[in-house]
């Protein structure tokens, strides 16, 4: 009968001593991620923000056993995505707030012995250089998270900031992947122009990251006197040509807004206005990054050769952003036309 009580007393001497020891056991209960990128940061929050496309990324080590199942899609703030996997009895992403700059959401994660809440506030900053998303995780382990630890060696907060980690990673191949599809298509001869071009005048090498940084610019500045003068745009953001075909070592471009009426500018304003015009051009379009604006001049005078065109050097190809960055934040979206003047015989 001794036995039996000291048997007792010893494993509840070992419960409580392993109890206390649990009890003092200090696990993280934060987590930060930055994730950088030259990918645009409102790409990555237009995929997070969607639960519905987290089967294409998101994925926690362990193969799932079940498929994941989206409630509430309508109502953002009570949108959920669950499944299971081989380690977790329930996995449930929830979103909870939507900002102009960060998402938060809430992550329940449970197994057999214990479950948390994490709560993940994502945060996307754009410079000129790179993107930055930030990741702060959450969570407060309860006795039994930490009774798991022992066993596992890992909390729940540690394996959720790792599956982030590499869930990133592959959203953002998977954003490459669908921002670089692109096409280049021939559209034949139009008639185009009889507008005027306010415009201020640049030169460089024939590279459009340095012709678009110039540009930029002069489009607002040109857009904005529009808008204080109460001009109407005819056409959106242009560049005009000015020697392409001349084989100089430098580019003069025309960067401007097009409008249908002649447009007196004032002295104070370092802005010039001229004439396009109407005539017949060869138009070819970009649907996609401009990392293929060359390819689309290079495609333009291929075509023309094989229709045995004649450029008309007494004009100028000028292109023109149909879609551009106002418009979208996707490259694959963007829409540019290169029209070059054709002599009809």
């Amino acid at each position: 009968m001794k036995f039996f009580k000291y048997l007792f007393f010893l494993i509840v001497l070992v419960f409580v001593i392993g109890s206390l020891y649990i009890a003092t056991i200090s696990v993280p209960d934060e987590k930060t991620i930055k994730f950088e990128t030259p990918i645009a940061a409102e790409l990555f929050k237009l995929k997070i923000q969607d639960l519905s496309t987290y089967k294409n990324w998101f994925s926690f080590p362990e193969k799932p056993i079940s498929e994941p199942r989206l409630s509430n899609p309508g109502d953002f703030e009570n949108t959920t995505l669950s499944w299971q996997n081989e380690t977790f009895e329930a996995i449930n992403f929830q979103n909870k707030r939507l900002t102009e700059d960060s998402i938060i959401q809430q992550l329940v994660l449970k197994t057999w012995i214990s479950s948390s809440e994490i709560d993940i506030n994502w945060t996307f900053a754009t410079s000129d250089k790179n993107s930055t998303i930030a990741v702060d995780l959450k969570s407060d382990a309860s006795f039994l998270q930490k009774t798991e630890y022992i066993f596992k060696g890992k909390t729940h907060l540690e394996i959720a900031e790792k599956t982030i980690k590499e869930s990133l990673k592959t959203l953002e191949d998977t954003i490459q992947k669908e921002i670089s599809v692109y096409d280049i298509s021939p559209i034949g001869l139009v008639e185009t122009g009889g507008f005027y071009l306010l415009h201020a005048t640049s030169a460089a090498k024939l590279n459009f990251k340095t012709i678009l940084d110039k540009s930029i610019p002069v489009f607002e500045s040109v857009e904005n006197f529009m808008e204080e003068q109460r001009f109407d745009v005819y056409k959106g953001r242009i560049v005009l040509f000015e020697n392409l075909y001349e084989d100089a070592d430098n580019i003069i471009f025309s960067s401007g807004i097009g409008t249908e009426q002649a447009v007196a500018i004032p002295d104070y304003f370092e802005v010039l206005s001229k004439p396009i015009r109407r005539s017949t051009y060869f138009k070819t379009q970009l649907a996609g990054d401009y990392v293929n604006l060359k390819q689309l001049l290079s495609v333009s005078q291929s075509a023309v050769e094989k229709r045995d065109l004649v450029i008309n050097r007494f004009l100028k190809p000028f292109l023109v952003f149909e879609v551009d960055r106002n418009d979208t934040v996707n490259p694959a979206e963007l829409v540019t036309n290169f029209y070059i003047p054709i002599i009809e015989e």
